[in-house]
């Protein structure tokens, strides 16, 4: 979701957020573009399981801590410019970002392999993601830098999209990477997204 500030206004609201999670029963995480997460999260973790703010946003850190305080995985999305020391001290998920928040159908930025690439050097156990520009045929590469979160958006729900999604999860070289099988095959059959 966004607020029109921090990133231009789009997504989905939570309530159709929650009604497309309740009539499929399937998990659902957000990712919040926004300029003051704190005034959003309790929305979000009344159903899902994961919620995703900036480190670029005001009061992160405290939207973080709610997060966390009501139950959900906190995690924290990074744009192309953020210096990683500001979150990499935190033990929880990090999503870097290929492209400007709020600016789908943008082209994949290569650089944002060195942020995953930073991400996972600084912890194995991370869930370290990448959103922005991705497509099935970079996703190899971008596992291969160390994410195991994948956000697909564009490509996903383009036309054949969801053909090349399963394709490259049926691959025995996808499923040697740690892809986040469960997450994607929810993506393609309709699952809730934020």
């Amino acid at each position: 979701m966004t607020d029109g500030h921090f990133a231009p206004r789009g997504g989905f609201t939570a309530e159709y957020a929650r009604a497309v999670s309740a009539s499929t029963g399937m998990r659902a995480e957000a990712h919040l573009m926004v300029e003051h997460p704190l005034d959003h999260v309790d929305q979000w973790t009344d159903f899902c399981d994961l919620v995703a703010v900036h480190a670029e946003a005001k009061d992160w850190w405290r939207a973080v801590e709610r997060i966390e305080a009501r139950g959900a995985r906190a995690a924290v999305a990074v744009r192309l410019d953020t210096r990683l020391d500001r979150v990499l001290g935190l033990d929880i998920p990090v999503l870097a970002m290929s492209i400007a928040p709020g600016h789908a159908s943008t082209p994949f930025n290569r650089e944002a392999l060195g942020t995953v690439r930073a991400a996972r050097s600084a912890s194995d156990a991370r869930l370290v993601g990448l959103d922005g520009g991705l497509t099935a045929g970079i996703a190899d590469e971008v596992t291969s830098a160390g994410a195991n979160w994948l956000v697909s958006g564009t490509d996903l729900f383009s036309d054949g999209g969801a053909d090349r999604w399963r394709s490259l999860l049926s691959s025995s070289r996808a499923h040697d990477r740690p892809v986040a099988k469960e997450a994607v095959d929810q993506a393609v059959s309709g699952s809730a997204v934020g």
